[in-house]
């Protein structure tokens, strides 16, 4: 669908459905820029360089909530 299309439609509609309108672009905006955020956040994923031998390892501090 076209942008002009779009404002066509809108101009007939009344002032409370044209702002719930342009509450559903808001919100489809606001998704689509935390599904930006999601990918720019996981950049480093496959990424790792370098785990130390012992990471499975239970530290000292906590072996006794083990048994």
């Amino acid at each position: 669908m076209a942008y002009a299309e779009i404002i066509e439609e809108a101009k007939d509609l009344s002032e409370n459905s044209a702002a719930v309108v342009l509450d559903f672009i808001k919100f489809l905006k606001s998704k689509e820029s935390h599904i930006n955020t999601e990918r720019k956040s996981n950049l480093l994923a496959g990424g790792l360089v370098f785990m130390s031998d012992d990471f499975d390892e239970t530290p000292d501090c906590f072996k006794e909530y083990m048994s």
